[in-house]
């Protein structure tokens, strides 16, 4: 039986009205069948007539009566860690892929450190903006690298070093680091402390180095994923309003794409013959397709079309905390793509695949048979970039390596990711129609491919209007018969 709200008027020494609102909520059995009831205090705006805010109060109430009814205050003392753990539960874990999931993780002790403690329905777009500037401020940016406890260090032994380094799948100089007590990255600590089954926090502890402020772009995914909480939280009814959207987001940097030049791009394929073959091939392969890092190690020899000259995508390769290299879907739909290669990529390819045979028999029964891919399906292992014994490749390793070896040869200071922006630019300056290397790159708009390669297009189109001059030029030469005849 549904009971009406109860409504008391009260007024202050300074004449001030004002109604308190007791609703029903229910009954508590697990106490007794105590009564559960939800309260508010209602102040009629000013101005109103004694009539008209009598009317506005048993509005209010009402509406405050059939939130209470329909369980909309059940989350009111709700804290925003408490939402957050809910939005990783039942939304985060089931409904994104492993990686979004991970990188919300990382972001996720900044939120809870300046919001976590207060309620969810206390927070507003101030408090939102508060935080944006503090995460904008020197010193928001901490350049972290992360040493080894004494705990750690236990368990690793000189003889038992070799054996955790493979477990880890890191560099005998990365394990060597920690053992003396350096510092390393966080995804070569994280490794580490997995394969010895120890919390991250047991096993490293956090060295600041040089402080900084946080990029705009990275502004933004904070921005992004407080937007998402919020979203999810008005769609279960903890709060009526998403505070996101009134406040104004950070404003993005403008993002610089490195490249290389032609004669640079001559220079790396003359290096390349002396470089690791596995790590020649991933590079070739950048070049010449300007795949993703994470799609070239995804690649199996069945995606390979050597009669039609294809390659296909339909997989992604990628190390995540606490569950190591998965194989999971492409980017976006558009991202699943089968494109034309041409006759240096795939003479590449069948040398390489020469090499990889003699890899495999001096393995021998140790070579892994099967591999998980994308979904959790097990398949006959031909990936085309694995480990000496067959195990898929940690991408890592050539974004470590690359850097190193550019600057063995003297070549520019670029990215793995910086071979794709590469590939870009020379199919933008041949002057290959934007939709057909936005197809190529997996982009899902053409504005996307503009947006990045913005720059690449004004050349491209200054050098068609040089061109065109040319012609013309030419034409202006000639005689008319000539003229006629052309």
């Amino acid at each position: 039986m549904n009971k009406v709200a109860q409504i008391t008027k009260k007024t202050a020494k300074d004449g001030t009205t004002s109604y308190f609102v007791r609703a029903y909520k229910g009954r508590d059995k697990a106490h007794g069948n105590k009564v559960l009831t939800e309260c508010c205090t209602l102040v009629p705006p000013a101005g109103l007539t004694p009539k008209k805010a009598e009317k506005w109060v048993r509005e209010q109430s009402n509406q405050f009566e059939q939130e209470v009814r329909n369980g909309l205050l059940l989350y009111a003392d709700m804290t925003f860690d408490e939402l957050i753990d809910k939005w990783f539960e039942q939304y985060i874990d089931k409904k994104c892929k492993p990686k979004t999931a991970s990188e919300y993780r990382y972001l996720r002790p900044r939120i809870s450190a300046e919001l976590g403690h207060m309620k969810v329905s206390d927070i507003k777009p101030s408090h939102l903006m508060m935080f944006y500037d503090d995460l904008e401020t020197v010193g928001a940016r901490k350049d972290s690298t992360y040493i080894a406890t004494a705990a750690l260090l236990k368990l690793l032994p000189r003889g038992k070093r070799q054996a955790m380094t493979k477990a880890a799948g890191i560099g005998g100089r990365s394990m060597s680091c920690i053992c003396a007590g350096q510092g390393v990255s966080r995804a070569t600590a994280e490794k580490v402390a997995d394969a010895a089954g120890m919390q991250f926090s047991k096993a490293f502890t956090e060295q600041y180095r040089e402080a900084g402020k946080l990029t705009g772009n990275t502004v933004l995914h904070y921005h992004r994923m407080l937007s998402s909480i919020f979203t999810k939280a008005v769609q279960w009814g903890i709060v009526q309003d998403n505070p996101v959207k009134r406040a104004e987001p950070p404003k993005s940097n403008e993002v610089s794409v490195n490249y290389l030049e032609e004669d640079d791009v001559k220079r790396l394929l003359v290096a390349l013959q002396d470089a690791p073959p596995q790590f020649s091939a991933i590079v070739q392969l950048g070049l010449f397709t300007g795949m993703r890092r994470g799609e070239i190690c995804g690649l199996r020899w069945s995606d390979i079309d050597f009669e039609r000259s294809t390659i296909t995508v339909n997989r992604t390769s990628e190390w995540l905390p606490h569950m190591g290299i998965v194989f999971t879907e492409p980017k976006t739909k558009a991202s699943n793509r089968t494109f034309k290669v041409g006759k240096h990529c795939f003479d590449m390819l069948k040398e390489y695949k020469l090499y990889q045979n003699g890899i495999r028999r001096k393995a021998g029964t140790a070579w892994a048979q099967t591999v998980q891919i994308e979904n959790g399906k097990t398949v006959q292992n031909d990936l085309l970039f694995t480990r000496w014994d067959g195990t898929p490749l940690d991408l890592n390793r050539v974004t470590t390596w690359f850097p190193k070896f550019m600057q063995e040869h003297d070549l520019p200071a670029v990215t793995v990711h910086s071979l794709r922006h590469t590939y870009a630019s020379l199919l933008i300056a041949a002057h290959v129609p934007i939709v057909t290397v936005a197809g190529r790159l997996g982009h899902a708009q053409t504005s996307t491919t503009t947006d990045i390669y913005a720059g690449f297009i004004k050349s491209a189109d200054a050098a068609a209007s040089d061109t065109m001059d040319a012609v013309f030029d030419h034409i202006k030469q000639l005689k008319p018969d000539n003229a006629k005849q052309a």
